[in-house]
């Protein structure tokens, strides 16, 4: 039954998320925002303030991340149904991919270089203080 519980609750952000997008789209004409990025936003900032406990999704959580990759597969086969139309863009498409990799790696490593610098700076001035 507990199971069951927490499957209700994901899948109840996710159609809130749904419910959410759907109405902004016809408030704001020519919007979209998926509605399972709404919901899972949503989730998340009632998972941060306490509102849900961790313990009320954990275990299908757990599972849902474990198995991620098998989530995607699905999306994954039904684009390459569409190859034809794909095909003549393909080598745009690659190389986008490429930049958008490789744009995502230099911030990342940039991020983490400037928090190590940010946290050797801390840990220098709480020694200076202490002696």
């Amino acid at each position: 039954m507990k199971i069951f519980k927490q499957i209700a609750i994901i899948i109840g952000f996710s159609l809130l998320g749904e419910i959410l997008s759907w109405s902004l789209s016809k408030l704001i004409p020519n919007f979209f925002f998926p509605g399972s990025l709404i919901g899972m936003m949503i989730l998340f900032l009632f998972l941060n303030f306490n509102i849900i406990k961790i313990d009320a999704i954990a275990s299908v959580g757990s599972f849902f991340v474990d198995n991620m990759g098998f989530f995607f597969i699905p999306a994954a086969v039904s684009i390459m149904s569409y190859f034809d139309i794909i095909a003549p863009n393909i080598w745009k498409m690659l190389l986008l991919c490429m930049i958008s990799f490789l744009t995502t790696f230099c911030a990342i490593s940039l991020s983490v270089h400037f928090t190590l610098l940010i946290q050797e700076k801390i840990q220098k001035d709480r020694a200076n203080s202490h002696e």
